[in-house]
């Protein structure tokens, strides 16, 4: 296309956001394949788009090479077929059942276009048109979480911490928490003080599955977040994904982080979360 498009998809696995056009810059996030971003605007070589991520609004520059320029009806469609979201943390997809080239890797939370199971696999297309088999239960095409939020916490233990990462091969702590209620079906702000900005204030001995415990220096912005796990257990991205409590007595208990505590907050949305959680922990 001639002009510069104003929408775009995210045809890689995982796409950097960079705070500047360069790959020196600080990684501030990561963009999923099948995820939709405004184009705001080219660096000066037109290598880098300023983007915003529509699923949560988060700004960056991430490289062209990585995106899909379209219109927004062009937008709405992919939207409208991509039904099928990556439930494994990696899997592969293939020019052929289990072998063959590699067209991509696929993490978890990436969107594809989905086709019906068949022998093991699915086909799947990319955003840019790429095509490929994956194993079948890589991919779920039904709606609601194919995986509940305890089992989906014990997947991710041991993960590395990346600052701005939201990939099983890194995740930072705003972004462990914002995919592990996304799967749920809720969505937050992509940064820890906003997360806490949009969730409401609640007493320790309230807080249940899916609510959200933050950290900071006293009187500065709550600067760490993660998610609790009921009996003061939470989980979290501080080095690798662990889970660690918030009662003293614990051997859980991380001391140097408890001194920081700035409580307890439900998100936004926490009722429909309470009823998917029901079904899945009767």
């Amino acid at each position: 296309m001639s002009r510069q498009p104003t929408r775009a998809v995210v045809a890689l696995a995982a796409l950097d956001l960079r705070r500047t056009p360069d790959h020196r810059s600080e990684l501030k996030s990561q963009l999923l394949l099948g995820e939709v971003v405004r184009v705001l605007g080219p660096s000066r070589d037109g290598q880098w788009w300023r983007v915003r991520n529509e699923a949560d609004g988060y700004t960056g520059w991430a490289r062209t090479w990585g995106l899909v320029g379209c219109s927004p009806a062009r937008a709405a469609r992919w939207r409208a077929r991509a039904r099928g979201r990556a439930v494994e943390s990696y899997a592969e997809v293939r020019a052929g059942r289990g072998r063959g080239p590699l067209v991509s890797p696929m993490f978890w939370h990436n969107q594809v276009i989905a086709g019906p199971a068949r022998g093991g696999f699915r086909a799947v297309e990319l955003p840019d048109g790429r095509r490929g088999l994956v194993e079948a239960g890589a991919v779920r095409t039904a709606k609601g979480p194919g995986i509940g939020l305890v089992e989906r916490v014990q997947r991710l233990l041991g993960v590395p911490y990346l600052w701005g990462g939201r990939t099983p091969l890194g995740f930072d702590c705003s972004g462990l928490v914002q995919l592990l209620l996304a799967e749920q079906g809720l969505m937050l702000p992509r940064d820890a003080r906003d997360q806490f900005r949009v969730s409401g204030r609640i007493a320790a001995g309230e807080a249940r599955l899916g609510d959200l415990v933050f950290f900071g220096i006293p009187g500065g912005q709550p600067a760490h977040v993660g998610m609790a796990l009921g009996g003061g257990l939470f989980v979290h991205a501080r080095g690798r994904v662990r889970i660690n409590s918030v009662q003293s007595d614990n051997h859980l208990c991380d001391r140097a982080l408890l001194e920081q505590c700035r409580g307890f907050r439900r998100p936004p949305g926490a009722s429909v979360l309470a009823r998917t959680i029901a079904r899945k922990h009767p």
